[in-house]
């Protein structure tokens, strides 16, 4: 993991704890997924109540990611209301931590029951898929009123790194250093485009005559990691 990525996920620590709310926001493949899991890593071990909801798009994902924080508080048989009023009390004790991954929509149920663990109940984070510009700007009119963090972009010498890393673990055939700058350049900073395009360069329709077909094997890799087809589980050793 690149200097800046550690401190940016110690930065996140501290606000967590302080048990503030925050928006995670990048394109795909940014390495918002595997941030997300070593920041559950981290609170597992230290203790702190913590879970991760590997997708969110209502807010019975958040309650049972709050459920999944507090495994001891007696959610059997009763209201969805109830239930997520027994989870605050238990927080209000014992401050905990959600990760929410994927986030897909954000409605106004969403919305309220979020405000109501502030003020050191449950420190947040929201992890959204942005694209574009205009991605951005919906983000913004959604009136959350939490602190928006773009997730930071891995260095050119990371993703190299990466991408020959992913290489031996995939058996990926030897290409030349001209087409593996243009790989470089195609992920834009995006740890988990490289390990997508690791996936796909060893299938022969992108290979004639031993030579690779980059601009075709590029635009199929931002299909498949757009359309979210296949895990983009990076390396044990790989960059975070």
């Amino acid at each position: 993991m690149s200097s800046g990525i550690k401190q940016f996920r110690s930065a996140l620590i501290t606000r967590l704890q302080r048990g503030e709310h925050i928006i995670l926001y990048g394109p795909r493949g940014s390495g918002k997924s595997t941030l997300l899991t070593k920041l559950h890593a981290h609170f597992a071990q230290t203790g702190i109540p913590c879970a991760l909801s590997t997708t969110t798009s209502c807010l019975d994902d958040i309650t049972r990611t709050f459920a999944d924080a507090y495994p001891y508080v007696d959610t059997g048989i009763t209201t969805r209301r109830k239930t997520r009023a027994r989870l605050r009390m238990a927080a209000d004790r014992n401050e905990g931590i959600l990760l929410l991954d994927h986030v897909t929509d954000v409605n106004t149920a969403m919305i309220g029951f979020l405000r109501r663990l502030r003020g050191g109940i449950a420190g947040v984070v929201l992890a959204v898929d942005v694209e574009k510009e205009c991605d951005r700007q919906r983000l913004r009119h959604r009136h959350l009123g939490t602190l928006s963090l773009p997730m930071p972009l891995t260095t050119t010498r990371q993703l190299r790194r990466l991408f020959r890393v992913c290489g031996m673990v995939g058996k990926v055939p030897s290409i030349s250093p001209v087409h593996e700058r243009q790989i470089i350049r195609a992920a834009h900073g995006r740890p988990g485009w490289i390990a997508q395009c690791a996936r796909l360069i060893p299938q022969k329709r992108y290979w004639s005559d031993n030579i690779l077909h980059v601009s075709v094997l590029c635009v199929d890799t931002e299909i498949a990691l757009r359309q979210g087809q296949l895990k983009l589980l990076l390396p044990k050793d790989g960059p975070g």
